[in-house]
């Protein structure tokens, strides 16, 4: 399910729509600007948020859907290219998943974009949150502490400008290899395809485990804020 389905941010889709229709109207008209009550600019933020979890889960999936594969007939790349940079993709969207979790945090407590997308933003939506929503400052510590271990393989790809391992190592050398007899040497115990089915089975399981238990916490952490969109949407 997409988040932004989850019924405390439907609650919200009549104020979007009127500023998805004032937008449109000012475009129709020409106008680069238009005027929004603040209770609908504070709506099409919140939704903003979610829809860009949704994007980066989406982004997920994608990848997860390719690193199944163990053959990539109709692309000049290789399985071990294919496989590495997939890889590199997943560990890239599942942080964003948590940064963007934070800035849902913080978009939901009446922050500023100004300050939640500074450098410092991180810092500035945890200080509110342990002022206003200290189970939702819990979430968020339980997100980044399923992806630490996953960190430290990110940053080993951002240091050495690509993922890699001894296994994907030699497949990608079994697959560029233009002699026979090296070939039939190397696959002598385990055949190609087995290689490939063996490098999968190394990152799948967990790949999969941890965004199904992002996604879980995407929704503890929307109805730990709910209490701001029922409050909010009672004074109108």
């Amino acid at each position: 399910m997409k988040h932004s389905e989850n019924s405390q941010i439907q609650d919200f889709m009549p104020l979007v729509a009127n500023v998805l229709q004032k937008g449109l109207q000012a475009l129709s008209d020409g106008q680069s600007t238009y005027s929004a009550d603040p209770i609908e600019q504070y709506a099409y933020s919140v939704f903003s948020r979610v829809s860009e979890i949704d994007n980066a889960f989406k982004g997920i999936e994608i990848t997860i859907e390719y690193l199944k594969k163990g053959c990539y007939s109709e692309s000049d790349f290789s399985f071990a290219e294919h496989h590495a940079f997939h890889v590199e993709n997943y560990l890239l969207r599942l942080t964003s998943v948590v940064d963007r979790a934070y800035l849902l945090a913080g978009s939901s407590l009446f922050m500023s974009d100004e300050k939640i997308e500074a450098w410092d933003g991180k810092k500035l939506i945890t200080s509110k949150l342990k002022l206003e929503s200290a189970d939702s400052l819990k979430v968020l510590n339980k997100m980044n502490r399923q992806i630490d271990a996953l960190k430290k393989t990110r940053n080993k790809v951002a240091h050495q400008a690509g993922y890699s391992n001894k296994n994907l190592c030699a497949v990608e050398f079994i697959e560029n290899s233009e002699s026979p007899e090296i070939y039939e040497e190397l696959t002598r115990h385990l055949s190609l395809q087995e290689l490939k089915e063996i490098i999968i089975s190394d990152v799948l399981p967990n790949f999969e485990s941890v965004a199904k238990l992002l996604h879980e916490l995407v929704e503890e952490l929307i109805g730990c804020l709910s209490f701001v969109y029922h409050d909010l949407l009672a004074r109108t």
